[in-house]
């Protein structure tokens, strides 16, 4: 039997936080000129991204690059943030010009897009991975320099598997659960300076930077492409429980007041 009081108490669990609910894990998709299937442009995202962040336990929610870099709005109810892999980081934003082997994103304001997103994430402090050309992006945007092309005498970076030695005590350490990863590596360019606020914490054997972190804000950024063995391999598959697990402390922190409200309410 239905009653006002039943009604009125379904009404206020609609309300209540839910601590099982997924985080919302907003991850920028790539504008792409062409995607089987579509008449017309489209956006692409990693399918085995958004798979490592439901395994974790998360929601992905793919981000469109918007014109309007000014909106932060649109990133308060995201619980956190995976930067994906891609297409080069476009050299006039760090002072150079294109080398013959930087390819770009298709879309001119990508790189634009997703650095808003990343100087958004740093002031609303949102847990954050960013996976390789989300490194060199957080780079970037931090006033960092890019290396347009490695020398891979030594370590072939565009397609390998290789060890990166890890900081002991860093937040990608206490993450991973290791020292020395071994990793997915795709990749042609990496950090050259080092941006404002950023600490190295992880590299390969030939020096090329693997693994930088914020000082201040909950961000992971890694060089290699995790999601690649992350259904097999533990320490790629904590990165992403990594995020989905602050993200979740992060959603039900900003539940925390709601509940404080609602249990002063009941008792004035």
């Amino acid at each position: 039997m239905t009653t006002p009081q039943t009604n009125a108490a379904a009404a206020d669990r609609k309300h209540e936080p839910n601590d099982q609910a997924r985080p919302l894990i907003g991850v920028p998709g790539m504008w792409s000129g062409s995607v089987q299937g579509l008449r017309f442009d489209g956006i692409a995202v990693a399918v085995e991204v958004l798979r490592s962040i439901l395994r974790a336990g998360g929601e992905p929610v793919i981000l469109f690059p918007s014109e309007d870099h000014n909106d932060c709005s649109r990133y308060t109810l995201l619980d956190g943030v995976v930067l994906p892999g891609g297409a080069d980081v476009s050299p006039e934003l760090y002072g150079e010009v294109p080398a013959d082997t930087t390819l770009v994103a298709h879309y001119g304001g990508q790189d634009a897009a997703e650095i808003a997103v990343i100087r958004d994430c740093i002031e609303l402090e949102i847990p954050t991975l960013a996976i390789c050309r989300g490194l060199q992006l957080l780079n970037v945007a931090c006033e960092g320099t890019l290396t347009q092309h490695l020398d891979t005498e030594t370590i072939d970076h565009v397609n390998s598997l290789h060890t990166v030695d890890i900081s002991e005590g860093s937040r990608t350490a206490a993450a991973i659960g290791t020292l020395t990863p071994k990793v997915s590596s795709y990749h042609h360019q990496g950090v050259a300076k080092l941006g404002y606020g950023l600490k190295i914490v992880g590299r390969a054997d030939d020096g090329v930077v693997e693994a930088i972190e914020h000082d201040s804000a909950p961000i992971i950024a890694i060089q290699w492409h995790p999601e690649d063995n992350a259904a097999t391999l533990a320490s790629d598959q904590a990165l992403f429980d990594w995020v989905v697990r602050e993200a979740r402390t992060r959603k039900l922190g900003k539940a925390e007041p709601r509940v404080a409200e609602k249990k002063a309410d009941i008792h004035s």
